[in-house]
């Protein structure tokens, strides 16, 4: 990690473990103790992939990600017929719904895109004649299925847990965009309702959460000094 992202990666712990001690206050706010979570998953990445223990080098895992990608490669085809679908019929749920990238449903979870997978197999259901003529065929619509048992398979073979396995491809920075994501989007904000309720634990809060700027390492310039006469 560069200096910046371990300053990072140090206000994250840091928060965590703060956030960890005062679990029954976090506790009150489901969603809180969720987004917790969530970033004590991530801060295990983020080692996990800093100190190179996970790895796509082996063969097994070489066909998990190749499984992956090819599933992922699957569900943006149908993804991609139902958006101008949509567009075309005036559909602005289902647009909306399936609106992104390929590289979008390459980077899920494991077990995020297997749902995807299935949620996007049912959305084509009845509309199947109307999909032809925006490029997607029956075929292909059963070949996400058939390629999201195989990549169910190859997640057993590889020994992979589904529920917290990491896309291999993923790196440091994104991994420490995702938790920075988390903390200014959700965790911020949840802690933000503690403040005139419980302001001893906003203080303390705010407190950790200041470990990003004190470790910015920001080094300001010195205004020149004016030459003497």
């Amino acid at each position: 990690m560069t200096d910046k992202q371990e300053n990072l990666f140090s206000m994250f712990t840091i928060l965590h473990g703060f956030l960890k001690t005062e679990s029954t206050i976090v506790g009150t706010i489901p969603a809180f103790q969720r987004a917790t979570g969530k970033l004590e998953g991530l801060i295990a990445d983020i080692q996990d992939v800093d100190s190179g223990r996970k790895s796509i080098k082996t063969g097994k895992n070489s066909i998990k990600v190749n499984s992956k990608n090819e599933l992922a490669s699957a569900v943006f085809q149908v993804a991609n017929a139902l958006f101008t679908y949509a567009d075309d019929k005036g559909v602005p749920e289902i647009r909306e719904r399936v609106d992104n990238t390929e590289n979008f449903y390459k980077k899920m979870r494991d077990t995020n895109l297997t749902s995807e997978a299935i949620d996007l197999v049912k959305l084509t259901e009845g509309k199947e004649t109307e999909l032809t003529e925006h490029g997607l065929t029956a075929e292909e619509i059963a070949d996400v299925g058939l390629k999201s048992e195989a990549f169910k398979k190859n997640l057993e073979i590889s020994g992979t847990s589904e529920g917290e396995s990491v896309n291999a491809t993923k790196t440091v920075y994104e991994l420490i965009g995702e938790a920075k994501d988390l903390i200014d989007n959700q965790i911020d904000r949840f802690a933000e309702k503690f403040k005139t309720i419980n302001p001893d634990f906003f203080t303390k809060y705010t407190t950790a959460r200041r470990v990003l700027e004190l470790g910015a390492r920001s080094v300001k310039k010195e205004e020149p000094v004016p030459p003497t006469t």
